[in-house]
């Protein structure tokens, strides 16, 4: 049986996890993208946790392995 109220809740706690996470990068220095442009951590979040998100992140690393940016880069078929 489909639960709306239980996927939106779900979606809710992915978003505020999400921004949490994305929230500790922005501190640490890590640069957040959204289709090649800089974003607040909020930005972020309010396009790539939707359901059937055009988004997709990408992890860029320095040269020692730590992550210096995500990139949020839309999605589209050819």
């Amino acid at each position: 049986m489909y639960d709306e109220k239980a996927e939106v809740k779900e979606m809710e706690a992915a978003r505020k996890n999400m921004l949490q996470r994305l929230e500790q990068l922005r501190q640490r220095g890590v640069g957040l993208y959204l289709d090649g442009k800089a974003v607040l951590p909020v930005e972020a979040v309010a396009k790539a946790v939707r359901e059937n998100s055009p988004y997709m992140a990408d992890y860029v690393l320095d040269a020692q392995g730590a992550i210096e940016q995500v990139r949020f880069d839309k999605v589209t078929r050819r």
